[in-house]
């Protein structure tokens, strides 16, 4: 599918929810120009531009997911009640090793579509399907194919997937290399390389080293899933990499729910990253809970993600509601008091900047997206306040954060190109019976029925 081309368009009268600190919210104008954010302020006059009423509407950077298995787009919604070994049990060791690269394309498609139509503009896609370098292709092209801005994270195989994980001596597939030199050399295209490095929780400490030096020697920055259930807690990842001396800002931390107060602290001091994936970490028994307050009373701001779609929804409303329904929880009493004079606590306005500038910075990109910024590129959406779910919205952030869903996006623009428009996604026509097939396809292979089919 060829990108749309970038469009000239005056979004005019609308509520501007910027997340740049200098600007920040107001009532007016956003001129998009070439790919970029040209101007933004209470009235602007642009001949040439086309407009866009935007009374009655908010506009804000799109929603940044800074960790999403994009693989497993048409494996969606299999297992809600799944606990964490479940999961890795049907998907990542009974299904990983059947997929073809065309099914993580169509995988990594279904993905894109509904991330965008929830108005998420850029995915971390932590792909740990690299089975065979024509995966990798495969999972690349999709996202080029998409319209969607990526940073593409490659990982490990889910063939023999034990041997890859909780202590493996397996260093990082030297693929990496090839990605990097022939598919995605440029770190200012619209879909860029990172590295997904498993770590000191599911590598040898000299696996670990290598792999991070691998990282480091091809200018990537890395991702590590750390904090996981009773084994993060006996491993403790960060204080590992801390000691070895590699601990760094270069890094983003995912989960980080077992991970003790003192490794967040220690993340804050390196000025590394974190990834709060807080309705799969409510929903699934075995990662622990939402590190959210605990990252901010460590001095973190972190990031929102997605995790897998095969146990949660892809969209960020439900991410943001998750992480306010378990603090809310903790404030209760059922973990802790929490003080909001100290800085643990958020509330809306919080959870839509870590849903975008904060997940931009996690992604080393923030220089680019994650705000309204002159300068920046156009990568908005609209959300219609006017709809039943969100009026009065009284308070915009609160009404989009307690009630919004992907229906409320009615506009979304990556690089100044629209992708879905009047509430429909562009190119999305026959995604839905392609990863119908593929699903099926997947588990005839591996020889076992379909959750909630009851068929092979």
């Amino acid at each position: 599918m060829s990108a749309p081309q970038p469009e000239r368009l005056l979004i005019r009268g609308a509520r501007i929810l910027t997340q740049d600190p200098q600007l920040g919210d107001l009532d007016g104008d956003v001129l998009v120009a070439d790919g970029r954010i040209a101007q933004v302020g209470p009235v602007l006059i642009d001949d040439r531009a086309d407009v866009v009423d935007g009374t009655g509407h908010a506009v804000l950077p799109g929603f940044v997911d800074t960790h999403r298995h994009a693989w497993q787009g048409a494996l969606r919604s299999l297992g809600p009640a799944w606990t964490y070994p479940e999961y890795r049990g049907h998907v990542q060791v009974a299904v990983g090793p059947h997929l073809t690269p065309e099914d993580v394309r169509i995988g990594n498609r279904a993905a894109d579509l509904m991330s965008l139509d929830a108005g998420i503009t850029t995915v971390r896609d932590e792909s740990h399907i690299m089975n065979s370098p024509a995966h990798a292709d495969a999972a690349v092209q999709a996202h080029w194919e998409s319209g969607i801005r990526t940073v593409f994270d490659h990982g490990w195989p889910s063939t023999e997937a034990e041997a890859w994980q909780f202590g493996s001596d397996r260093c990082h597939p030297d693929d990496i290399r090839r990605v990097r030199e022939q598919l995605l050399p440029d770190d200012s295209a619209r879909v860029t390389l990172n590295a997904m490095l498993r770590g000191p929780e599911l590598s040898t400490p000299d696996v670990t080293d290598r792999d991070i030096r691998l990282a480091r020697e091809l200018g990537l920055r890395i991702s590590m899933h750390v904090g996981l259930g009773e084994w993060g807690a006996e491993q403790q990842a960060i204080r590992t990499l801390q000691k070895a001396g590699t601990l760094a800002a270069d890094m983003t931390f995912i989960h980080c729910c077992t991970s003790t107060d003192d490794e967040l602290r220690m993340l804050a001091d390196h000025g590394a990253s974190a990834s709060v994936a807080a309705a799969l970490e409510v929903f699934m028994p075995g990662l622990g809970q939402p590190a959210t307050n605990r990252l901010m009373a460590a001095g973190v701001r972190p990031s929102l993600s997605v995790d897998v779609e095969s146990a949660v929804a892809g969209d960020m409303f439900g991410v943001m509601r998750a992480a306010l329904a378990y603090q809310q929880l903790v404030r209760a009493g059922a973990g802790g008091p929490l003080d909001p004079d100290a800085g643990t606590t958020f509330d809306a306005a919080d959870l839509l900047s870590f849903a975008t500038i904060e997940g931009a910075r996690a992604c080393g990109i923030d220089d680019r997206t994650g705000s309204i910024t002159p300068g920046k590129a156009a990568d908005l959406i609209m959300i219609r306040l006017t709809d039943p779910n969100l009026l009065p919205a009284t308070d915009p952030a609160a009404a989009i954060v307690t009630s919004g869903h992907a229906g409320n996006v009615v506009r979304v623009l990556v690089d100044g190109r629209t992708v879905k428009r009047d509430g429909r996604v562009q190119g999305g026509d026959g995604i839905a019976e392609l990863a119908a097939q593929s699903r099926d396809r997947i588990h005839r292979a591996a020889g076992i029925p379909v959750p909630g089919l009851g068929r092979n």
